[in-house]
């Protein structure tokens, strides 16, 4: 209990992501936070500088992870970031929020990276650029999900909806958005790990396959910048991965079929999964695709449903 109390000296958060959007396999990723003004994500307190490292845990979904803290993803990020610094650094007492269930497809260890980066870059006074830091965030998510890709680190960094830009120097560039959307994204409840989530995905795509998916991202980005919202939402098809994991989601043609017939414009899978995102073209919508999500899963105790609109800021101090 002592350690509940603990004061903190800064206190930082990161949002919850949703890579892919359906349409951009690896190249998209969009922060989300709730209407509600709920932190729905990770906050990472720096409670104190002492002799040793050492990290608290409490937080809604603090069962879903290893009992024993020492390997945990904040840690490991606070040593690759000495590391890239160059220089010891003074060890601190840290308190993670876990906010965010774990391989639930909401960007869950990228979060728990990015704040955790972020955190440090701040408190030590920013000796890591923008890209720098970035690339740290990449690095650390790779160990985790066995590649490196930034469509869940990067919104979550940067806030917003982030198109990937492989072999620019830039990594990444904000897209426009439909400032009315609401993105409803609902947690099952489930555990689905993004390792075994890209495992049952085709190696290689076709010729045609991947004239296909490189021509409907290229129509949902332009849709946006020409602010036709019927063809971005038309665009929303996910012509990569879900297909091969519709096993592991089976109700999702069932569940889209019927949100659907009600106006939502799409249902899609977050990220890996098992969460869905429904896209909604008003609050209207959206707390209608809350409610009927939120009842089929509500037997499951750790299932959450949330209303969501894109978080513009990212990662921040509070």
């Amino acid at each position: 209990m002592q350690t509940l109390n603990m004061a903190y000296i800064k206190r930082y958060y990161a949002p919850a992501s949703t890579g892919n959007l359906s349409v951009g396999f690896d190249l998209l990723g969009a922060a989300f936070e709730p209407v509600s003004g709920e932190l729905f994500g990770d906050v990472l307190d720096i409670c104190a500088e002492q002799a040793e490292m050492t990290l608290a845990i409490v937080g809604r979904y603090v069962h879903q992870l290893p009992a024993d803290h020492s390997d945990n993803l904040v840690l490991s990020c606070f040593y690759a970031f000495e590391r890239k610094v160059g220089q010891a650094l003074p060890r601190l007492a840290l308190r993670l929020h876990k906010n965010l269930p774990v391989g639930s497809g909401l960007g869950s260890s990228a979060c728990s990276i990015v704040v955790a980066c972020y955190a440090f870059n701040d408190y030590f006074n920013k000796p890591l650029s923008n890209v720098e830091l970035l690339q740290l965030m990449a690095e650390a998510e790779g160990g985790v999900s066995g590649s490196v890709h930034y469509d869940n680190v990067a919104p979550s960094y940067l806030g917003g909806l982030q198109l990937m830009l492989p072999q620019s120097e830039h990594i990444c560039r904000r897209l426009p958005w439909f400032e009315h959307w609401r993105v409803v994204l609902s947690y099952p409840g489930t555990v689905l790990s993004t390792k075994a989530a890209r495992a049952v995905l085709p190696t290689e795509l076709s010729l045609s396959h991947s004239i296909e998916f490189a021509g409907m991202l290229s129509r949902f980005v332009s849709a946006l910048y020409i602010k036709d919202e019927a063809d971005a939402a038309a665009a929303l098809q996910d012509l990569v991965a879900e297909q091969a994991r519709i096993a592991l989601l089976p109700e999702l043609p069932q569940l889209r079929a019927a949100l659907c017939a009600r106006g939502i414009l799409h249902l899609g899978i977050s990220g890996a999964g098992p969460t869905l995102f429904a896209l909604c073209q008003n609050d209207s919508q959206a707390e209608f695709a809350a409610h009927y999500l939120s009842r089929h899963y509500e037997k499951n105790q750790d299932a959450t449903t949330q209303i969501c609109r894109l978080s513009l800021s990212g990662a921040r101090a509070l």
